[in-house]
């Protein structure tokens, strides 16, 4: 199979894509320790994963020599974040050959951590537009007894937020707050603090591209832009 050959991801393929896929959660976390730790059990949970979705006919499973691709497809668009090409240079070329196998069945969002540059290129260079940022802040664990609640809303006066549960491959130590409105840095401090009250070890923050208010905010606030999802235009 040369470089640019791209075919069907295979069960048989399923070691050489947890291994390559293990090598690069490895190389993300330095970039967030606590964001993105690896849970201790992540190897077998992946494969598992990988294994159910090269067999989903809904999923779409891709490979080339050097990288690997797996799309599933959650509403209108194919959602494109379990994608390793090793080593990074083979991104302009069997990266954005898998790429744009996934563009032209549908329109594609494709996640991309903030320090993969390869992978921020192949995304530009395929037309493909940035439509949604998260930043980050590590949370410490709120003083006294945890508050232990069904609720996972959080609304409070300048924020709305939820708890969510990190993806299974990652243990930050808690769940994760996902604030999805803000108005102030109090509204934020606030979310945080019922937050960590609560477990949660990280605060996450959407933000649209167009929106430089709000990452003024963050970063003047310690947050840390971690992921970008790019999408197919329009």
């Amino acid at each position: 199979m040369s470089s640019h050959d791209v075919r069907p991801l295979t069960q048989d393929d399923l070691d050489w894509a947890v291994e390559h896929t293990r090598v690069r959660r490895e190389r993300l976390a330095p970039h967030a320790p606590r964001f993105w730790r690896p849970a201790a059990d992540a190897v077998d949970r992946h494969r598992a994963f990988l294994s159910h979705l090269i067999d989903d006919s809904a999923t779409l499973s891709l490979r080339s020599e050097h990288g690997y691709l797996v799309a599933m497809h959650p509403g209108a668009y194919l959602l494109v974040d379990d994608m390793v090409v090793e080593p990074a240079e083979r991104w302009a070329t069997e990266g954005v050959a898998l790429l744009s196998r996934a563009t032209e069945l549908a329109p594609v969002r494709f996640v991309v951590p903030a320090w993969e540059t390869e992978r921020l290129d192949a995304a530009l260079d395929l037309g493909l537009e940035a439509a949604e940022i998260w930043w980050h802040r590590d949370l410490e664990p709120g003083t006294g007894l945890n508050v232990v609640s069904e609720e996972h809303r959080l609304s409070v006066e300048g924020a709305e937020a939820q708890l969510v549960p990190s993806p299974p491959v990652y243990d930050p130590g808690g769940p994760v707050l996902l604030v999805t409105s803000l108005e102030s840095v109090d509204g934020l401090r606030s979310a945080e603090q019922s937050a960590a009250r609560r477990g949660a070890r990280v605060s996450v923050v959407t933000q649209r591209p167009a929106d430089q208010a709000l990452a003024e905010l963050l970063t003047a606030a310690g947050y840390t832009l971690t992921t970008y999802f790019f999408a197919t235009p329009g």
